[in-house]
């Protein structure tokens, strides 16, 4: 009796199925190969400088799965350098940037220069904007300049501790501007500070600091990395993490200051910066009318953080 559970495949129907494999095998060369053909055009129109028609052939590429290693990082690369080349307005800084950060990934990606190249002209911009911007006194769009200056890589920090000077300048003289004729007309806030804080009054420095760092302290979370007190005036340094914390706890900045006006007896000032730029974040004065320590609001801040907290 033979054996049913195999039946010898019949010669054509060998024949059917090693012309599939091969033809599978067809298929998917001529899909591998459609990468490197691809790659070819893009190189030819890049080396044409038709950047946008090579754009297009590199998006295309860059969303297949099947490209090797070596493939993807060249595609990446040129991408960067197209991006790079086309330039603004089509495509601002920040985005040229992006594209070569993510091709820098790639292991052996060559769009580390380009980045040195993006960042400078990004420096140059912000130096220009900076400038300006402080020429016309518009406090708002120099420490916005000055902010991005500040966070890339190979900034100068002799021209970021000027702009710095300056901005607490500018912003202190708009801040203050009426400071002369202030003074004559403080001394109920003064009475009314040393009214609701006697213990401070009598605090030496060391105490006083203490106090500070307690106060701008947040269910446990010290709002300032760092304290700094002189005879009039306290000097917080608010992390950026903690920024947001800090606009919505306005009200214990004002207490430190009315607290700095019952110790001193004087037009007391609080200044709180951003802890990695320099760059200020808040003025806190008295205020005649009210006898109270007001916050005034610099560009820094969200105000949309402020309006949620006092609404």
């Amino acid at each position: 009796m033979s054996d049913q559970r195999f039946t010898p495949m019949l010669p054509h129907a060998l024949l059917r199925v090693a012309g599939q494999v091969v033809a599978a095998i067809a298929i998917a060369s001529a899909l591998s190969a459609c990468a490197p053909s691809a790659l070819t055009t893009a190189r030819s129109q890049i080396a044409g400088a038709n950047y946008p028609a090579a754009r297009q052939e590199l998006v295309a590429l860059a969303a297949r799965t099947d490209l090797s290693a070596d493939e993807r990082r060249e595609v990446k690369d040129d991408l960067c350098l197209c991006d790079f080349k086309i330039g603004r307005p089509t495509y601002t800084l920040a985005e040229q940037r992006g594209a070569c950060l993510d091709a820098a990934k790639e292991p052996g990606s060559r769009s580390s220069s380009i980045i040195a190249q993006i960042d400078e002209a990004e420096r140059s911009r912000d130096s220009q904007e900076v400038d300006a911007a402080l020429t016309a006194h518009d406090l708002a769009d120099a420490e916005l300049a000055a902010t991005d200056y500040q966070s890339l890589t190979g900034g100068d920090p002799a021209t970021i501790a000027r702009w710095s000077k300056q901005i607490w300048t500018l912003a202190d003289a708009q801040v203050f501007a009426d400071s002369s004729a202030r003074k004559h007309s403080l001394g109920g806030a003064i009475a009314e500070a040393r009214k609701n804080y006697p213990n401070v009054a009598k605090m030496d420095q060391s105490q006083f600091t203490g106090w500070v760092a307690k106060t701008a302290t947040v269910s446990g979370t010290a709002l300032a990395s760092s304290v700094e007190v002189s005879d009039s005036t306290v000097d917080l340094s608010v992390d950026d993490a903690n920024m947001r914390l800090a606009a919505l706890s306005l009200d214990r900045l004002a207490t430190i200051n009315d607290g700095m006006a019952a110790r001193c007896g004087c037009d007391a000032r609080t200044n709180v910066a951003v802890a990695e730029t320099g760059f200020p974040a808040y003025f806190v004065r008295l205020d005649p009318e009210t006898k109270m320590s007001e916050v005034m609001i610099l560009p820094r801040v969200d105000p949309r953080i402020v309006a949620a907290n006092t609404n």
